[in-house]
C-alpha cells in the first residue's frame, strides 16, 4: 500500500512548465478514448494526449503559466498615436507659418495647469499638452474669438472634453455642415428605420392613429364638445447672452473633431434640474428618464443643460475685477444688468485677501426658476383691438352669444374653467427675481445646515500664503474648483455632473394623478347611449360567436336548392 501511494503521490507532482500532472493527464486521456473509442486507439494515443495539453491552457487567462496567449489589439492604440502625432505636426506648422496674427485668444493652459495641480487638480502633464494642442486647433479651425478649458465631465464609457468659446459658426450653421457631413447611406438606412423598413406608405397611414379632434365630426359622437385642452405658453430661449452668451465644444478623445453643443433652452434646463443620470459619452443616445427629458432629444442637450447649470453656479472671479457696463446699465432695474466689462481701476488683491469668501462674487448671472436669467412673461399680452373680438362691425352679438354658450358649457362641466386661453390671460404671473451678477458667494445658501457653499483655503501649508495659490472649491457641485495666485485666477470643473443635494434626500416626482371617466353633462343625460355594462362572460361570449355563425350560415344558399332551381327553369325553357 505504501509503494501504491507513493507512486500516486509521484504521479500528481505538478510540472514546473505547464503547471499540470501526469496522474490527472493520464486520468483524463484514458477517459476520453474510451468516450470516443477510436479504430486505432495505439496510433492516437500521442495526438489526444497533445490535444488535450493544449486544451488545458485556457488562452484568456492572464497568469497562464508558459500558456499561450492571444496578441492584444493594438489597433486603437494605434489610431490614438496617430491624433495626437497630427496634433503635434499641426501646431508645429502653425509655428512656423506665424500667418495667424488674426487667431482667438487662448489662455496658457500650461501654465494654469501648473496652478490647478498645485490644487490637487490635474489631468496630467501628457494630456494637457495635447489638449492645449487641441484647443488651438479648434480655435483656428472654427476661427474663434476667444476660448478657454472649460473642464472635464466623466461618462460611464467615455468623458468630454468641453471648451468654452467666443464667436464661431452659430447653431444653424454648424447643424447644415453636421448634416452636409452625413454619408447618403446613413441618412437613407435612418429613413429606411424611420419608415419601417421600406413598407408601403398607404399600410402606415391606414394604421395610424385617429385624431381626437376628428371624432367629434362623427355622427356617432355627436353632441359632445371636444375636451378643452391646457395652452401652454412657451418660453423662449436667449439667443447670444444669458446661458447662451457663450459657445461649448465637446470632444471624447483628444485629435478627434470638436462638436458644437446645442444652445440650451428653459425647458431643458428645468427639466434637468428634476434629474439625477449620469453621462454615457455618446451625445446622439437618447434620455430615458422620469420625469422625461423631452422627446427627440439626446443627451448633447442634457450635456448643454448640465453644463449651463454649472457654469451659472462655479464661475467667479476676485471682487472688483469686473464691473458693469456703463453704456448698457439699467438703473431703473439693477436685477437685470448682465454686461460687464474688465474694471481699468481694479487692483490686484494679495492672496491672503482671497482667503475671504467675500473677495470671490459670481461671474455668470443667476439661472432662474424659469430655466432664463432675465425672467420673461410666458402669456402675451392682450391687445386692444383684442378686446371686442375681430370682427368691429356686426360682430357683437355673435361674441355675447359665444360668450353665453361658454358660460353654459362651464356651469354644465361643474364649473370648470373651459377658456383655458382666457384664464391664462386673466391670471397674473409674478415675476421671478435671483441674486444679482458679482454677487458675493457668501450670499450662496447652505448645502446643508453647517455646510457652506464654497470652502477656501491656501494650497501650501509650509510656504508663506504670500507664495502660495488660494484654492476655492464648491460644495454644492463637487468637482468645481477655482485657483487665485497674485492676481491671476481661473476656474475648471472636473466631476461627473450631478449636483450635491446634501442633506434632502433626492426623490422622484409624483406621478401625475389618474384621469377620471367621463361624467355625461345633464345636458345630454338620456340622448346619448353612455351606459355601463358588465363584460360578458366565456359562455356569453361562445353563446354570441355561435349565433353570429348560425346567422351567416343562413345567409348563405343552400347548393341542393341551387340545382335545383336551374333545372326547373331549364324544363320551363323548353315547355
Amino acid at each position: 500500500m505504501d509503494d501504491i501511494a507513493s507512486a500516486k503521490q509521484y504521479l500528481q507532482q505538478h510540472s514546473d512548465r505547464t503547471g499540470i500532472n501526469l496522474y490527472d493527464h493520464l486520468t483524463d486521456l484514458v477517459a476520453s478514448l474510451l468516450e470516443r473509442r477510436p479504430k486505432n486507439p495505439a496510433d492516437v494515443f500521442e495526438g489526444v494526449s497533445a490535444q488535450l495539453k493544449r486544451k488545458r491552457f485556457n488562452l484568456d487567462a492572464l497568469n497562464a503559466p508558459l500558456g499561450y496567449n492571444k496578441v492584444p489589439d493594438t489597433s486603437q492604440a494605434h489610431q490614438g498615436v496617430h491624433k495626437l502625432v497630427a496634433l503635434l505636426q499641426a501646431s508645429t506648422k502653425n509655428t512656423e507659418d506665424q500667418a495667424d496674427d488674426g487667431a482667438g485668444q487662448v489662455p496658457d493652459i500650461l501654465d494654469l495647469a501648473h496652478l490647478f495641480e498645485s490644487t490637487g487638480v490635474s489631468l496630467g502633464k501628457e494630456e494637457t499638452l495635447f489638449l492645449a494642442l487641441a484647443i488651438h486647433q479648434l480655435v483656428k479651425d472654427q476661427g474663434l474669438q476667444s476660448a478657454r478649458f472649460w473642464g472635464k465631465i466623466h461618462g460611464t464609457e467615455k468623458s468630454y472634453y468641453i471648451v468654452e468659446a467666443e464667436g464661431g459658426p452659430s447653431e444653424e450653421d454648424a447643424a447644415a455642415a453636421a448634416a452636409a457631413a452625413t454619408p447618403a447611406s446613413t441618412d437613407a438606412a435612418a429613413a429606411k428605420e424611420a419608415g419601417g423598413g421600406g413598407g408601403d406608405a398607404s399600410a402606415t397611414a391606414s394604421t395610424a392613429p385617429v385624431d381626437p379632434a376628428k371624432l367629434i365630426d362623427m355622427p356617432e359622437f355627436q353632441g359632445f364638445k371636444a375636451p378643452a385642452k391646457p395652452v401652454v405658453h412657451e418660453v423662449p430661449k436667449e439667443e447670444g447672452t444669458g446661458c447662451n452668451k457663450y459657445t461649448y465644444f465637446v470632444c471624447t478623445s483628444l485629435g478627434d473633431s470638436w462638436t458644437r453643443l446645442p444652445d440650451t433652452h428653459p425647458s431643458h434646463i428645468s427639466t434637468a434640474r428634476t434629474l439625477r443620470k449620469l453621462l454615457t459619452g455618446h451625445l446622439s443616445r437618447p434620455i430615458c428618464s422620469y420625469p422625461p427629458f423631452p422627446a427627440g432629444l439626446t443627451e448633447a442637450h442634457y450635456l448643454r443643460a448640465q453644463i449651463a447649470r454649472i457654469t451659472a453656479s462655479t464661475v467667479v472671479c476676485p471682487q472688483g475685477y469686473y464691473t458693469f457696463d456703463p453704456e448698457a446699465a439699467d438703473e431703473e432695474h439693477p436685477e437685470l444688468n448682465t454686461a460687464i466689462i474688465v474694471n481699468a481701476e481694479y487692483e490686484v488683491l494679495p492672496n491672503d485677501a482671497m482667503l475671504s469668501l467675500d473677495n470671490w462674487v459670481h461671474q455668470m448671472p443667476h439661472v432662474l426658476p424659469q430655466g432664463r436669467t432675465v425672467w420673461v412673461n410666458p402669456v402675451p399680452e392682450k391687445e386692444e383691438g383684442d378686446e371686442g373680438g375681430e370682427g368691429g362691425d356686426g360682430g357683437g352679438g355673435g361674441d355675447e352669444e359665444a360668450e353665453e354658450k361658454d358660460e353654459d358649457e362651464d356651469e354644465e362641466d361643474g364649473g370648470d374653467s373651459g377658456n383655458a386661453t382666457r384664464g391664462d390671460a386673466e391670471q397674473e404671473i409674478e415675476p421671478e427675481s435671483g441674486p444679482a451678477l458679482l454677487t458675493a458667494v457668501t450670499e450662496d445658501a447652505e448645502v446643508c445646515p453647517g455646510v457652506a457653499s464654497w470652502s477656501v483655503r491656501a494650497c501650501s501649508r509650509l510656504l508663506p500664503v504670500k507664495f502660495s495659490p488660494v484654492h476655492l472649491r464648491s460644495n454644492r457641485w463637487p468637482g468645481a474648483h477655482a485657483v487665485y495666485y497674485n492676481g491671476k485666477f481661473a476656474c475648471v470643473y472636473v466631476g461627473d455632473g450631478i449636483k450635491e443635494l446634501g442633506s434632502t434626500p433626492f426623490t422622484l416626482p409624483a406621478v401625475p394623478k389618474m384621469r377620471a371617466e367621463y361624467a355625461v353633462p345633464a345636458k345630454w343625460a338620456g340622448k346619448v347611449g353612455l351606459t355601463e355594462k358588465d363584460d360578458p362572460s366565456v359562455a356569453d361570449e361562445k353563446a354570441f360567436e355561435e349565433m353570429l355563425k348560425q346567422k351567416e350560415d343562413d345567409a348563405m344558399p343552400d347548393e341542393d336548392d341551387g340545382a335545383g332551381g336551374e333545372g326547373d327553369g331549364a324544363g320551363g325553357d323548353d315547355q
